[in-house]
């Protein structure tokens, strides 16, 4: 009987405690993360100031902003909870995509050293000759081409109708004899 009631209370105990300390957030991390690093030039050495860098959590497009990157080119992000973002860089220039799937962790996590490199859309586009309005495209079927595979598609087509209806007029309209 006393044995009993020692594993019942010694049971409520355990139990009470972890519900205690889980609760409290005792046995849990803070999850709160800090993202620092600098903004750096193409060259990937020059400091670029004033960018901002900002961390977007892809389910719920919540942002979390840094301040203007100093003369340094540095940048902290302090408020943001660990998981998964996307991180983008907003520069007078744009707006650059540098990763779509950062994981933070936890508490201080690595620096990042980010160099803005222009886009495709930022270089000049490779002097082409015109083109001549009668080149073809490689593979292009001739005008021609396209206009008897049309007439065939509409003479086909007109083939199944009238075998369709003069089958069914066919029976419908075929003499008979009178006795």
């Amino acid at each position: 009987m006393l044995s009993s009631v020692l594993r019942r209370s010694t049971a409520a105990a355990l139990a009470f405690g972890l519900i205690t300390l889980t609760s409290s957030g005792a046995l849990m991390a803070d999850s709160s993360s800090t993202l620092t690093g600098r903004v750096l030039a193409l060259n990937g050495a020059d400091p670029r100031s004033g960018v901002v860098v900002a961390l977007i959590e892809p389910v719920s497009e919540r942002e979390f902003r840094s301040s203007p990157t100093d003369a340094r080119g540095a940048f902290t992000i302090d408020s943001a909870p660990a998981g998964s973002y996307a991180l983008v860089i907003e520069a007078p220039e744009g707006a650059f995509l540098a990763a779509s799937n950062l994981q933070l962790a936890p508490g201080m996590n690595s620096p990042l050293a980010l160099a803005l490199k222009p886009g495709k859309q930022a270089q000049p586009p490779a002097s082409t000759p015109p083109q001549d309005s009668n080149q073809k495209k490689k593979g292009a079927l001739p005008t021609w081409s396209k206009w008897v595979i049309a007439g065939g598609i509409v003479v086909g087509a007109a083939i199944i109708i009238d075998s369709v209806t003069s089958s069914n007029n066919a029976s419908t309209f075929a003499p008979t004899s009178t006795p």
